[in-house]
């Protein structure tokens, strides 16, 4: 039951993520057919994860509910201003919504793909969820490192008293999710591997998605395959 809780958590995050980040990735990618929505998760998680990593680096906050609650705060604060203010604001806001709506059977693709990748991960590694070969071990010890760390860098799994000497930042994402979601260590380990698991499946439609929006605004589709796709995506 908490693991069913656990994934219902983390998807739900992520989905919620993504739709917070969509204005930051609507306004960096205007020549993209999907205007960056199916990257906005991996978008947001990033954004997320380095504003947290960054404020408790540098002491202003701790590696706690409220640093991570600060980071998200920091996103928030980008995704309005990357609708900027005033009136404009409205408009803006307003363009977003009409462009989802325009756009929806390409968001609806997005939304279906990921959580059936992500579920169908997340069900792969319920059955096999040992942390087991090659750099396995050694990425859960360090989740559980940064986890049980006050501040950063976090503390070394192996070597009391010292910082972890080595590239973390991928294992910060997935225990912020951790503590955010209130789930153990193990846990996190394999539904960050379903996470991004179910992120390159996005990503990957969204490249071809916006390849074929690409040809579709310079060249008339020429086979009846291209033809069904981009009339069932593109409005």
């Amino acid at each position: 039951m908490a693991s069913v809780t656990s994934f219902i958590l983390w998807y739900f995050t992520l989905t919620l993520l993504g739709g917070l980040t969509f204005p930051i990735a609507h306004r960096m990618f205007p020549a993209l057919a999907d205007r960056g929505y199916s990257l906005s998760r991996a978008l947001g998680l990033l954004l997320w994860g380095f504003c947290f990593w960054l404020l408790a680096s540098l002491g202003v906050s701790g590696n706690d509910a409220s640093g991570i609650l600060l980071g998200l705060a920091v996103v928030l604060g980008l995704a309005i201003g990357s609708l900027s203010g005033g009136r404009q604001f409205i408009v803006n806001l307003k363009n977003l919504w009409d462009w989802i709506k325009q756009n929806w059977k390409a968001v609806l693709a997005v939304e279906i793909l990921f959580l059936l990748a992500f579920a169908f991960m997340a069900l792969v590694r319920s059955a096999n969820p040992e942390s087991l070969g090659t750099e396995k071990p050694m990425e859960l010890a360090f989740i559980n490192a940064i986890l049980r760390s006050p501040t950063f860098p976090p503390h070394d799994p192996w070597l009391s008293g010292y910082a972890i000497s080595y590239y973390y930042f991928g294992y910060v994402m997935a225990a912020m999710l951790a503590k955010f979601t209130a789930t153990s260590g193990g846990m996190a380990f394999n539904l960050m591997l379903a996470s991004l698991f179910g992120l390159n499946a996005v990503g990957a439609f969204g490249i071809g998605y916006d390849l074929l929006g690409a040809y579709s605004r310079h060249r008339s589709p020429g086979s009846s395959r291209i033809n069904l796709l981009h009339s069932f995506l593109f409005p």
